[in-house]
């Protein structure tokens, strides 16, 4: 939906609780992502005419903690292809590494870490509220 999630160590509780009653299904770890507005989620957004208060909700709550830690400051994406990315968000997107190192066979470290790292409107969804990864929330 067209909201951030909610807390995650809440969320987790309460479908570990709901899942096991309703259903008897354990599991360890779940993970609350922040919807990001692309692909159909996107265009979601827009079809229902969401888009720029969805946006306002993620600028709003940007939080300079969570932009310190985001994925694509410690991290690469690499695709099937070996094509280098900043995050999965932009290799979703097809938004390769701005360096002159754009496939894993030239990998080089200290070219990597120098890089800029692309950004777009995407990028408020990791930096807003408790942050979103792959791994869930950042702070």
């Amino acid at each position: 939906g067209a909201f951030l999630p909610p807390e995650q160590e809440k969320l987790e509780a309460d479908y570990k609780r709901k899942l096991k009653t309703d259903f008897g299904i354990v599991f360890n770890h779940l993970y609350a992502i922040t919807n990001l507005p692309v692909s159909r989620f996107l265009d979601f957004l827009i079809k229902e005419e969401k888009y720029l208060e969805y946006m306002d909700t993620l600028i709003n709550s940007y939080n300079s903690n969570a932009a310190e830690n985001v994925m694509c400051r410690s991290m690469i994406s690499v695709g099937w292809d070996g094509a280098i990315y900043d995050c999965d968000f932009n290799q979703m997107l097809e938004l390769k590494i701005a360096c002159d190192v754009k496939h894993i066979c030239d990998f080089n470290e200290k070219k990597i870490l120098n890089r800029t790292i692309i950004v777009n409107q995407h990028c408020y969804g990791c930096t807003a509220g408790s942050g979103s990864s792959c791994g869930g929330v950042i702070i």
